[in-house]
């Protein structure tokens, strides 16, 4: 069986439940709207993130849509914002208003962080090795966790995303883990991929995944459009917090580190699932779109670049 594009999701909002589309459009910093919003505290400038998901996770319990597709080089389209009790705003003051009431603290809606601007992110034991992240320790905690202020895009400049443009996910993957811990739901949106694709059924044991044998390759998909599978995808706590129809799960995280570790060099080995990519031909990706996996005719890699900036504690 070969592969193809199988599910596609939009990220409208940073933190926020996305919305599963049937096309998108790959620009060269990532798919094009993807995590174009995000909401910072007004008191601290910081950007929220459920990567804090005691003070921030409510916001997986939202959603966010599109009014409008969004296209390259265009503003980006307002939005539709569903809050927990399931009322629908489009006014940017509506959904300020209601997202400070859900958190308890002012927030503000943005498309963009001033120069110095962060995210805050807790980081346990489960999730590997810290070391890189001294740098950017706050000296506060939260119930005795560490907490850090890491600064947004630093594989895509000048975005809200986390390390890269884009995340892509298999969904033998998901089924082979789903044998690991057959009382987890791998619901693919607890990891909020860009990119699902679906390659039929793995033979592979445990531990073994379709994203080990795409790395460092492209992925070609429909006639035009090229990706290059960069690293593999380091996992926080989000997966197994509570969210939009998933209960939380601190079983998926444990699961992970037990058979899903892997290097992200030159940081240190960590529990991951899924992978990195970056886009080398840009344009629009179908679901149902064919996939060919073939070498890589990407020149450089600035994920790379930027995990070795980590890595030498810039």
């Amino acid at each position: 069986m070969g592969i193809t594009v199988g599910r596609l999701w939009h990220h409208p909002v940073k933190s926020v439940q996305g919305e599963s589309t049937d096309e998108v459009v790959l620009g060269p910093g990532g798919l094009v709207g993807d995590r174009a919003y995000g909401f910072v505290d007004v008191a601290t400038g910081r950007l929220l993130s459920a990567k804090r998901p005691k003070r921030y996770g409510a916001l997986l319990r939202c959603r966010a849509s599109f009014a409008a597709p969004p296209k390259p080089g265009e503003p980006i389209p307002a939005l539709h914002f569903t809050m927990p009790d399931g009322r629908t705003l489009t006014e940017q003051a509506e959904i300020e208003k209601s997202v400070t009431e859900l958190l308890g603290f002012e927030v503000a809606l943005v498309t963009s962080l001033p120069p110095g601007g962060a995210y805050e992110l807790t980081w346990g034991e489960d999730n590997g090795d810290s070391d890189f992240l001294a740098p950017a320790r706050l000296p506060e905690t939260e119930d005795g966790e560490p907490l850090y202020a890491f600064p947004p895009g630093v594989g895509a400049p000048e975005t809200l995303l986390d390390l890269a443009a884009l995340h892509v996910l298999a969904t033998s993957t998901l089924e082979s883990l789903a044998r690991d811990y057959p009382d987890g739901s791998w619901d693919e949106r607890r990891f909020r991929p860009n990119i699902v694709f679906a390659d039929g059924p793995s033979d592979r044991a445990s531990g073994s995944y379709a994203e080990d044998e795409w790395m460092g390759t492209d992925l070609r998909i429909g006639d035009s459009v090229r990706i290059q599978i960069v690293a593999p995808t380091l996992r926080c706590p989000m997966p197994s917090v509570a969210q939009e129809g998933l209960s939380r799960d601190i079983e998926i995280l444990r699961t992970l580190n037990r058979v899903a570790r892997r290097e992200l060099s030159p940081l240190g080995t960590f529990p991951c699932l899924g992978a990195y990519a970056e886009v080398v031909t840009p344009g629009v990706v179908r679901v149902g779109d064919a996939v060919e996996i073939t070498e890589t005719q990407a020149t450089g890699s600035a994920l790379a670049g930027a995990l070795a900036a980590i890595g030498g504690g810039a």
